[in-house]
């Protein structure tokens, strides 16, 4: 049976300081390489040192690789998940642990860092265990009604689910610093392969997505938007 995480949502952001209010963290990290394969199989590799330097704090680590969109074709994002913002930024000694030192130093030379980017959910989606592969269309906007834009990126999941597409989830992510992209959001639409993501996107003409979507312009502002393919690389159990 795969293992799978269940993002907790949250559709406020007036949060109390309690624990159980505690909001998952995801942390981004985008390099480029020439060698993509090498990157993958050095990163699948290190995935037990990366896990025991983290402990309790990661839930699940990952990576995505564009298929169109962002700013460079080498770009790729190593993604993190925590249990919350605080345990997100509660291990500066990450990168200086000697386990974690030794095993960057033998891909330094062939990726360069090009940004980090921490967030946290705002509306859930699920992770599959190790070595699942999805099928993802980011999109990054500005928005003063955060609480408008889940809901309606939930009427437009619903409705998908009605129309056949079942297999569709769409996740929203806060930014906590994200530099130039301060202040934004992430919408993620996740399907199980490449074919599953263009046939919902096939659908952008179709009665029940021009409805489904007719909020959208309301409540927020495109910035940025890519293809990806993500897989998950460990699951801390």
């Amino acid at each position: 049976m795969k293992t799978i995480i269940k993002i907790i949502a949250f559709f406020t952001l007036l949060i109390t300081t309690s624990s159980a209010y505690a909001l998952q963290g995801l942390n981004v990290i985008t390099i480029t390489t020439d060698d993509p394969q090498g990157y993958m199989k050095w990163l699948t590799e290190s995935q037990p040192v990366f896990q025991a330097a983290q402990g309790d704090n990661s839930l699940a680590q990952g990576i995505c690789s564009p298929s169109a969109g962002g700013v460079s074709v080498n770009e790729h994002y190593v993604w993190t998940v925590a249990p919350s913002v605080s345990a997100m930024m509660g291990n500066p000694e990450f990168f200086t642990d000697k386990n974690v030192t030794r095993a960057i130093k033998k891909i330094a030379s062939k990726r360069k860092v090009i940004r980090r980017d921490l967030m946290f959910v705002i509306k859930s989606n699920e992770i599959g265990g190790p070595g699942t592969t999805t099928a993802n269309y980011n999109l990054i906007s500005s928005t003063k009604d955060v609480s408008g834009y889940a809901a309606a990126l939930t009427r437009m999941e619903e409705t998908a689910g009605k129309n056949g597409f079942d297999d569709i989830s769409v996740a929203l992510w806060g930014s906590v610093t994200s530099g130039d992209r301060a202040g934004t959001v992430m919408a993620s639409v996740q399907a199980p392969t490449p074919e599953r993501l263009g046939a919902f996107f096939d659908q952008r003409n179709s009665s029940w997505m021009i409805e489904a979507m007719s909020a959208f312009d309301s409540v927020r502002t495109p910035v940025i938007d890519f293809m990806m393919q993500c897989t998950t690389l460990s699951v801390n159990n």
